[in-house]
């Protein structure tokens, strides 16, 4: 029985990943202020750009 309950869990825990994956597929994309990781540093931008925090992640601008 506990070997059925863990597997349930475990089944459980995967279907809510999945489920929170198609939600942010689906949810519309917000520049201001959403929760994008899009750049760790300015190397990772363009030359013209810079990478700046919009409160949540982080975002390429232009410089």
């Amino acid at each position: 029985m506990k070997v059925g309950g863990f597997l349930l869990l475990v089944m459980l825990i995967t279907l809510s990943l999945e489920v929170q994956e198609l939600q942010a597929a689906v949810r519309p994309l917000k520049l201001l202020g959403s929760c994008i990781e899009e750049c760790s540093g300015d190397w990772d931008c363009d030359p013209d750009e810079r990478c700046a925090s919009n409160g949540c992640g982080h975002v390429c601008v232009p410089a």
